[in-house]
């Protein structure tokens, strides 16, 4: 499993810091996050209706990410990079266009740590990840992981790695948004307010 659940390098200070100060405030103006996004979605009471095969798409999702030196937050949107691994790359989110990640947060990468995969939920509370290949071919990983609901949110646990207090709204019975707002990667943690992301039911395999 390439980056879904891994963790990334710390970050050079000195490469921050670089970063912060080519800052551009003509983004700023035209790209800040609005309140109402930081509204986290409720949890439902069971797991039924996620049971099945979802695949992450780039459409409607969107970050609020944050610079750590002006505390300015800005809403970004993604396109997806067919030709490395699949990545999400932040773009602003009004416009489309590429968003410089460096200059606007001071993060030492081009991506968030998002790639397009697929999650199948069973059951029994089991669950697994299935990663797109270079060659467009979806391949499941080998290691089974587990899922649930609790009191603080969602839960998903694989390869020994847990993702917790996470948000889950159905938009429908075939759609839902997963929003994420604490991170275990120091990098994402500095910078990412929130990511919600949105997941698609597949039908067809």
């Amino acid at each position: 499993m390439r980056k879904i659940f891994s963790s990334k390098h710390i970050l050079c200070a000195g490469l921050v810091l670089s970063g912060l100060f080519i800052f551009s405030s003509s983004y700023a103006t035209n790209n800040d996050a609005n309140n109402d996004n930081q509204q986290v979605a409720a949890t439902p009471t069971n797991n039924t209706r996620i049971v099945g095969t979802w695949e992450l798409t780039n459409k409607d999702s969107y970050a609020i990410v944050r610079n750590p030196r002006t505390h300015k937050e800005y809403k970004v949107g993604f396109i997806i990079d067919r030709y490395d691994d699949y990545k999400f790359l932040p773009v602003d989110f009004k416009t489309g266009e590429r968003v410089d990640l460096r200059s606007l947060v001071g993060h030492d990468d081009d991506d968030l740590d998002d790639e397009l995969h697929r999650f199948d939920f069973y059951r029994n509370g089991t669950m697994s990840v299935i990663e797109r290949e270079d060659n467009g071919r979806w391949k499941r990983d080998d290691d089974t992981g587990v899922y649930g609901f609790r009191r603080d949110g969602f839960f998903m646990k694989i390869d020994g790695k847990t993702r917790k207090n996470l948000q889950v709204r159905f938009i429908n019975n075939n759609e839902f948004e997963l929003t994420q707002t604490k991170f275990n990667d120091n990098d994402l943690r500095r910078i990412v307010v929130k990511k919600v992301m949105r997941y698609v039911r597949v039908t067809r395999k």
